[in-house]
This record gives C-alpha cells, structure tokens and sequence, in this order.
C-alpha cells in the first residue's frame, strides 16, 4: 500500500483514548503509517476529556431517558441498498436519527456539537467513493460509526487493521449472540448508552437505525428491544458482493493503519461473511412475526419506490403515513437522476458466491449464473 498523507478526518479520529489504547495494543502499525497513527493519539487525547466531561455533565438525563418507541431497524449486507431507504424513511420527521456529527465524534456530540458541526460541513462535501450517494449532515449515518469509536467490539476496525485471517475477532463482533458472556454484556451496555443518548439529543424522538452488522444481530436486538420492528432489504448476491468488494477496498486503502490484504483474501472473506450473516438472519427473520418485519427486493423496490413505502408503514404499523408522504415525495423526486456503480463479475467473483451462497439464491430465487458467463452480466 502506498503512502498516503494524513488525515484529520480518519474514522478513528473520534475514537476514545481507552478505546486507542487497546487497539494499539493488540495491532501493528504499519511505519509508514506511524504518523497518521501519532495524529489519531493526538486527536483522541484532546477530546477524550472533553468526552469524559460530557458523559459526567449528562449522565443522568441520559440515564433517565426511556425509549418510548423501539426502534426501526433497516438491514441487509453492505451495498443492499440499506443506505438509500434509510435516507429515504428518515425524511419521515417523526424519526430521530444518527447525523454524522452524533457518529464520528459521538462522545463530544453534545457539548462541541457546533464546532464539530462546522468541521464536519467542509469535510462531508463530495460523493461517497463507493456508490456516488452525497454526504450530508441532513442525511444519516450507520450507528456502528459511533459504535466504532467507544468500544473495540466493532467490525469496521477491520478496515484500519485488516486481520489477515488471525482469528477474524472484528468480523466475529458483529454476531453477538457468540460473544462471550461478558462481551456480550459490554456491547449492550455500550449500545443501548448510545440509544439512550441519541433519544436524549432527538427529544424523545423514536429511532430509524441502519447498519449492514446488524442483520446478524437480529435476534439479540429484539430481545434488548421487544418491540422493534425490521426491514430487510436483499438484492442480486453477484452484485452486492462485487460492490461490497469495491466499498472494503476503497475504505481500507483510505483508512488501513496496517498492511492490507490481497484482492483473493477480501473476495474469500466477503463472501464468507455474506454466508455466515445471512444463516443467521433467515433463522432470525423467520422466528419474527409479520408486524415486527417486512423483506423487499432492491430490484423490485427501485421501480416501485412508492408502494413499497406505503407498504412498509402499514406492514409495521408505523403511524402518520399521510403525513410523512410529502416529505418522502421529494427526496424520492430529488434522486431521479441518481446513476448506480456499473462492475464487470469475474469468473472466481462467480465462483465463490455460487459455492456459498446457494441458500441466499434458493429463498430469494435469483438465477444462478456460471464463471464462464463472466462478463456478460454487470452489477447495476
């Protein structure tokens, strides 16, 4: 991986120092990378004070704010669409969401929200590499963001420090239900915090959360939250992982502190980790009664944005259709032109999706092609 130059922005720069500390210890920085590393020290040992100060100024309003609507959790794998529909169903304004200021920087989010706030304008501006989607501050973003920077239990550490197969521990985090006791323990505590005091800085509004690690949480979120409610979208396997391929490597070329891995090890590690979460969602998805989920086909909901919407509220039970329709109009009106990534699917990209993802093809019913027909079909 060639040198890159600092950046003030990495995901890690909110990160807490507790929470650095322990990284460093169990990875290796790469020396072209000590500076970029010696950067993040500095920025976390700034506000993890300030951070600390927050926690102790807050802490009992926080501790005293209730959830008084579960949330809505929208899953699928990474490049399944989840992005799109959250930014959509969040122009509902009954929904409370995390901005990217309550993400990145969630410890300082509320006592440093406007100085943040300015930081983060002029450093949002531009599409995001992977799909073309803009960063906002109106938009939002994925709680693992802020999940990331108060606890080690995260699989997007995987980006700074690829595993290169050594036991996999942040893939492992996101299935939660195979955590130790006491790691399971602390990944709520950590959570359900964070809920907590973004309910706190909405006022009480009910939550519309996205994160891809979530589809393999399923089980374990309904039980923290009994009533919430889960919109799992899917889409052509070939696809998502082709595009998944390009989000891992553009985010750990832009953010690995230590050497990345080859472009074989990541297409063998996102198929693996599509199979081992989508196991798991379909035993969780089918023990959920039909007010409490709803499945939709990306290719089917692109057409037909409309109807899946008013079906999503009604399957849900979620209230105010009739109001929210107007705002969700115009952000669907305002994406007419958007143009999605086009990728060429290889003969091994083929290959390996078609060895472990034959369940995936079998519930959802996408044809199955073979490795010889590479080239003929494009991601859209």
């Amino acid at each position: 991986m060639k040198k890159r130059p600092v950046d003030f922005a990495h995901m890690l720069s909110g990160v807490r120092l507790d929470v650095w500390l322990k990284l460093l210890k169990e990875n290796k920085i790469d020396k072209k990378f000590y500076l970029q590393a010696a950067v993040i020290t500095m920025e976390s040992a700034l506000l993890t004070p300030l951070a600390y100060l927050e926690y102790l100024l807050f802490w009992l309003p926080i501790q005293f704010t209730k959830l008084e609507k579960d949330p809505i959790y929208v899953v699928g794998f990474w490049r399944s669409g989840t992005t799109y529909l959250q930014n959509l169903l969040t122009r509902d304004p009954q929904f409370g969401w995390f901005d990217p200021v309550s993400t990145i920087t969630f410890s300082n989010s509320i006592l440093l929200r406007k100085p943040l706030t300015m930081l983060a304008r002029n450093g949002l501006k531009g599409a995001r590499a992977m799909d073309n989607l803009e960063f906002e501050l109106e938009l939002p973003m994925e709680e693992a963001h802020a999940f990331t920077n108060l606890t080690d239990l995260s699989i997007s550490h995987m980006m700074a420090f690829p595993d290169h197969g050594k036991g996999g521990k942040y893939v492992n985090a996101i299935f939660t239900d195979a955590l130790s006791s006491k790691d399971r323990k602390r990944f709520y505590s950590v959570y359900n915090y964070m809920l907590k005091k973004l309910t706190f800085m909405k006022g009480g509004k009910q939550l519309l959360l996205k994160s891809p690690d979530n589809t393999a949480r399923i089980a374990f979120l309904k039980r923290a939250y009994p009533r919430a409610k889960f919109i799992n979208i899917y889409r052509n396997p070939y696809t998502v992982v082709r595009s998944a391929l390009n989000m891992f490597r553009i985010e750990m070329d832009k953010y690995a502190l230590s050497e990345s891995v080859s472009d074989q090890y990541l297409l063998d590690r996102v198929c693996l980790i599509f199979e081992r979460v989508y196991r798991r969602a379909f035993r969780d998805l089918d023990r959920l009664g039909p007010c409490d989920k709803i499945e939709i086909k990306y290719e089917e909901f692109v057409e037909h944005q409309e109807e899946y919407i008013e079906q999503i509220y009604k399957q849900l039970g979620i209230r105010n259709y009739d109001k929210a329709y107007p705002y969700l109009k115009e952000y669907m009106d305002s994406m007419k032109e958007y143009q999605t990534n086009t990728y060429d699917y290889s003969p091994e990209l083929i290959q390996r999706v078609n060895d472990r993802l034959g369940f995936y093809f079998e519930r959802y019913g996408y044809e199955m092609i073979q490795p010889e027909q590479a080239g003929e079909h494009t991601a859209d």
